[in-house]
């Protein structure tokens, strides 16, 4: 919990990742909320409420007036969404690009071609998980910014687009209020890419 002096006698508390943060002056919950820190639906709580209220519905909620609500998820690009979802069919075939490479100079050794085995051949093996990490990786993190800029509050999605591919894109598909279709074609991709691994 973050402490900070109030100036007004009134400590704003407000929910973030599962943790409570506060008390903060009305004036720092309004610098958040133009950061785009906290949304009108963040829970907030001040001495005098009897439980956890949404901003929107609280005299603070005032400033939401003022300012543009968030770019429809119709006019959003799902550009990089689609990408993750077919991403693991695309990572079958870097696999056997690696594998393939692999095997060649194994076969090269027995046959008794003198093979330089360069450094990097150590390396080769990570790649198989490497890749598919940090492609994702990056792939949820810039959408998750594209999120933000379009008036979304990120919250823990920007934790699960670092681990889970899957599972931020079906919170992605509920914050947005869109069918969650990429996530199950994700789903699909995934188990398709176990078959083409075991073919």
């Amino acid at each position: 919990m973050t402490d900070h002096s109030t100036t007004d006698g009134e400590g704003w508390f407000y929910t973030q990742g599962g943790q409570r943060k506060g008390p903060f002056p009305a004036d720092e919950l309004h610098k958040l909320l133009a950061a785009r820190t906290i949304d009108g639906e963040t829970p907030i709580w001040r001495k005098g409420l009897a439980d956890w209220q949404p901003l929107r519905t609280t005299d603070l909620g005032t400033q939401l007036k003022n300012t543009p609500p968030p770019i429809a998820s119709s006019h959003l690009n799902n550009g990089l969404v689609w990408a993750l979802a077919v991403a693991p069919i695309a990572y079958v075939f870097v696999d056997a690009a690696i594998l393939h490479y692999q095997l060649t100079h194994i076969i090269q050794f027995l046959d008794g071609t003198p093979v330089y085995d360069p450094p990097y051949l150590a390396f080769l093996s990570p790649l198989t998980w490497l890749v598919p990490l940090l492609v994702n990786a990056t792939l949820c993190l810039t959408d998750a910014a594209q999120l933000k800029r379009a008036g979304y509050s990120s919250g823990w999605m920007t934790f699960f687009a670092l681990l889970l591919a899957p599972a931020y894109l079906f919170m992605r598909a509920q914050r947005l209020c869109q069918t969650p279709t990429y996530g199950y074609v994700w789903i699909a991709s995934f188990i398709a890419s176990i078959i083409l691994r075991v073919l």
